[in-house]
């Protein structure tokens, strides 16, 4: 079932079904090298994907992935991430998309159509969005949205020093 929809994609729950396109676009390295997780091998995807297709939606606390699929042959594209916070005040984003997929306007796309479903479904106030600093592809998403860049830090991931940018969309 649909979360929500726009003329060229669909929002909904991953399913076991969807391994082999999420596995393609997951392992590519142009795809996966800002992103905060690693390559999963079949099984650890269908275990993954298997608890995704069952997770509770909005659920503080918690991170829920969703399918990102073109509406005409629900091709799956990408997935979205959020994470509502423990209070309810605001959810955080991530996005994949296939690089296939990207220039197209669809991750900004996607990006607007959960930001419009999270807001019409929680009490949050605000949404943010946390980038690698020289994620280029990311950071002219969020040019072209209603985010505002509020603040960059230097964080330090797995031992590896990370200039992120960080974005925020409040609800208007």
């Amino acid at each position: 079932m649909a979360l929500a929809q726009t003329d060229r994609l669909t929002l909904r729950s991953l399913a076991q079904s969807d391994v082999a396109a999420f596995r393609a676009y997951r392992s590519d390295p142009d795809v996966a090298k800002f992103q905060g997780w690693d390559a999963m091998d079949k099984a650890g995807a269908l275990k993954f994907l298997g608890h995704m297709s069952e997770v509770e939606f909005l659920k503080q606390g918690k991170w829920t992935q969703l399918r990102i699929a073109t509406r005409s042959d629900d091709t799956l594209i990408g997935d979205i991430g959020m994470h509502i916070a423990k209070d309810e005040s605001e959810a955080e984003l991530g996005i994949t998309l296939a690089t296939r997929a990207q220039g197209y306007g669809l991750g900004f796309e996607a990006v607007e159509m959960i930001c419009a479903w999270l807001f019409a479904q929680t009490p949050i106030t605000r949404i943010v969005a946390i980038t690698h600093a020289q994620n280029k592809r990311a950071l002219a998403l969020l040019a072209r949205s209603p985010f505002q860049h509020t603040h960059d830090t230097n964080d330090v991931i797995d031992g590896i020093p990370t200039p992120e940018r960080w974005f925020e969309r409040r609800r208007t």
